[in-house]
């Protein structure tokens, strides 16, 4: 089977944390099919100023990722304004390449993910080259991006004309069918897997020598993008709650909302209590898991958070917001404890409670045991079968 991926959340040489977890199934995916991928990049106008992503402009046409053979295809794009037509753009954007690199490869089916709007896109490539198209959904692109009247109704119309949608939580399946009309039985849901050779147990003492870490803390991790609907503001306003001394929160990542989190911290009195160290490699982010006895992740929306499972493949309890397919991958006590979202005080308190609270890290840990990204790549596989299979007995 040859297949056409085509999405532009996908890491770059500037972005390596982009889309990870997709390159991850789509590396295992490698292994068994053949891959052409193609990850379209805005391309800005020069008197359009946008310092923020200027760094697309130097990322080259082709690349070697990991092993993995990268096309970066330009689209236009006016950033912030018109978001309802990136889609339209795109699609006129990439067209003609898109057409040359399909008469080449004579690809069997497209997979894309992200509903817009690559997702708008892929669905029209698809009919003109009447190829069976997929698209997975992963959280935001449904619980943000549908939320202004024409962008919900684009992506309505895209997942109603593809072959089949993918999803990566039941929860994220039911708001499609309730929100943008899906038939359910058009969903097919895949969860995420983890990296069992990268997170796994390791001697927290050595691991937080290594970070330079106190020993004797208690130490919280939240691993996040900085953004509003992550809520990490209402993690500090909670952690402001349960500081004492001995106690440490440690939030990894980066993003729009960096600045207001270091003036929270300061306002809060919180300096020596809460440490924010920026983004880190992601083959770092096991290091930081198995330093801390406490994953939390307060969002306020959710897919399938992945940093829920990797927490719980080092062996550790989490406290994270019953949003999305948290309750999915939380599904007993043993394994963490959820709280309302926006909530600090409860948020606080389940913290507080965590803390104190002795964990079986081998029952917590066997809850994830065999869900490998070979084993969604191999599930993503079968799926596709199936799809082409149907295109091609009709």
């Amino acid at each position: 089977m040859k297949i056409l991926l085509s999405t532009s959340i996908f890491p770059n040489r500037f972005e390596p944390n982009r889309g990870v977890y997709i390159k991850k199934q789509v590396k295992e995916l490698a292994r068994r099919e053949k891959l052409t991928i193609l990850v379209p990049v805005p391309y800005f106008p020069s008197f359009i100023k946008n310092r923020g992503q200027s760094f697309y402009a130097n990322i080259p046409v082709e690349d070697n990722l990991d092993g993995l053979h990268v096309h970066y295809p330009r689209f236009f794009i006016i950033p912030k304004i018109f978001r309802f037509l990136h889609g339209p753009f795109m699609f006129l954007s990439v067209y003609r390449f898109y057409r040359q690199v399909i008469n080449r490869d004579k690809p069997d089916i497209l997979l894309g993910f992200w509903s817009f709007p690559e997702g708008f896109a892929n669905v029209l490539i698809a009919k003109c080259f009447k190829l069976p198209v997929v698209i997975g959904c992963r959280g935001s692109d449904i619980n943000q991006l549908t939320k202004p009247c024409i962008q919900r109704k684009i992506i309505s119309w895209t997942l109603g004309n593809c072959s089949r949608v993918l999803s990566v939580s039941e929860a994220l399946k039911t708001e499609m069918t309730r929100k943008l009309g899906v038939p359910a039985e058009r969903i097919t849901v895949i969860p995420n897997g983890i990296e069992e050779d990268k997170f796994y147990p390791q001697e927290q003492g050595k691991v937080r020598e290594t970070l330079g870490l106190n020993k004797r803390d208690r130490i919280t991790v939240c691993v996040a993008r900085l953004e509003t609907v992550k809520g990490v503001d209402i993690l500090v306003r909670a952690f402001a709650q349960v500081r004492c001394e001995g106690r440490l929160l440690v939030i990894i990542g980066d993003g729009e909302e960096m600045p207001r989190l270091k003036t929270l911290v300061e306002e809060l009195g919180l300096s020596n209590h809460v440490l924010l160290p920026g983004s880190k490699p992601h083959d770092e982010i096991p290091l930081w898991v198995n330093a801390a006895d406490l994953m939390v992740l307060p969002s306020l929306t959710e897919g399938w958070p992945n940093v829920l499972m990797e927490a719980f493949s080092c062996g550790k309890p989490v406290v994270a917001s019953r949003v999305g397919g948290v309750p999915e991958i939380v599904n007993n006590p043993s394994l963490g404890i959820m709280t309302r979202p926006g909530d600090a005080d409860d948020l606080a308190r389940e913290i507080n409670n965590a803390l104190e609270r002795q964990w079986d890290a081998d029952i917590i840990r066997a809850r994830v045991l065999g869900r490998s990204w070979a084993t969604v790549a191999e599930e993503l596989r079968c799926e596709l079968t199936q799809i082409l299979e149907g295109h091609k007995s009709n």
